[in-house]
């Protein structure tokens, strides 16, 4: 019977404590439920945008611009605009994401929130430097120069900067802030994921300086991490580098098919078009007609795709 004193231990052990919790309790925190419905759809917007799942994104941006207005709550707005940007831009509607970035601009301008302000400027800029539609007054001297020298804004706008400095043919600029965002300590998805990028970035600029062997180890990282967090597109982009960089016709032929598979599984035209260009010439290379045939014919069905 002895094993009954530790059962009333435990029972005596709970009352007290069930005891202890019946004194007064603290009201429940009132919560806006329109700022509740507005942090719901963003994380349903931000996890179909991981999945480049651009319409899905598109509508729960919305619905969360909208709640974030009934709740009368100006981070959210500014938050839901330049996310309905992003999904608008990777969807490909250039006029409607530039409405919602310049939204974006604004707000956070008469709120004197500079990080989100920079952000949204970036996106737009990068957006209209892809279309060829950059403002020609726009000069990569007009953004804060600390974006480029030390670590002292969010590590997404480093990243944004370097790429912009990139394309705007600044590789020293785009070095040093792409440096910094290898340097985050910070290991979750984001980070690690923004690194990727940033890697990636340092092997471009090495490729285009003919430091093949840079650009490769870049790239090497930029892989490691993307295999981590799932980033498929960064993965499919490093590849099809590493292909254009291999001088081992095996390996060359294995980074490109990997590329392609990856290009072909997103739906993404343009990546396959630069994939199959790539193994096409490699097929004339080795004197291989019938796979050059082939990737002929793929080429061309996807040309006619993208109406070139």
């Amino acid at each position: 019977m002895g094993y009954k004193q530790p059962l009333i231990i435990a029972i005596l052990s709970l009352l007290l404590l069930s005891c202890g919790a019946s004194g007064p309790k603290k009201p429940p925190e009132v919560v806006n439920p329109y700022t509740i419905q507005a942090e719901t759809h963003t994380g349903n917007g931000l996890a179909a945008m991981q999945k480049e799942r651009w319409d899905a994104a598109e509508r729960s941006f919305s619905r969360a611009l909208a709640a974030s207005q009934l709740a009368d709550d100006s981070p959210l707005i500014r938050r839901s605009w330049y996310n309905l940007g992003t999904a608008l831009s990777g969807a490909n509607n250039l006029a409607r994401a530039e409405e919602a970035y310049s939204r974006a601009i604004e707000l956070s301008a008469n709120d004197h929130d500079e990080p989100m302000r920079l952000r949204a400027l970036l996106a737009l800029r990068l957006m209209q430097q892809r279309s060829g539609r950059i403002p020609e007054t726009f000069a990569i001297q007009q953004l804060p120069q600390s974006l480029f020298s030390h670590l002292s804004w969010p590590a997404d706008l480093h990243l944004q900067a370097g790429r912009i400095a990139q394309r705007l043919g600044d590789p020293a600029r785009a070095r040093s802030a792409y440096v910094l965002v290898t340097q985050l300590k910070s290991s979750n998805a984001s980070s690690l994921q923004l690194k990727a990028g940033a890697h990636m970035g340092l092997a471009l600029l090495a490729r285009d300086a003919e430091d093949n062997p840079t650009a490769w180890q870049e790239s090497e990282q930029a892989l490691l991490l993307c295999r981590k967090v799932g980033a498929p597109r960064l993965t499919a982009h490093a590849l099809l580098l590493q292909g254009e960089l291999s001088h081992d016709v095996s390996e060359k032929h294995n980074r490109l098919e990997r590329a392609l598979d990856i290009y072909s599984a997103l739906n993404d035209p343009n990546g396959e078009k630069r994939a199959i260009e790539q193994l096409l010439l490699l097929a004339e290379a080795e004197g291989n007609d019938e796979a050059a045939s082939l990737l002929r014919l793929r080429l061309q069905s996807i040309k006619d795709k993208l109406g070139k």
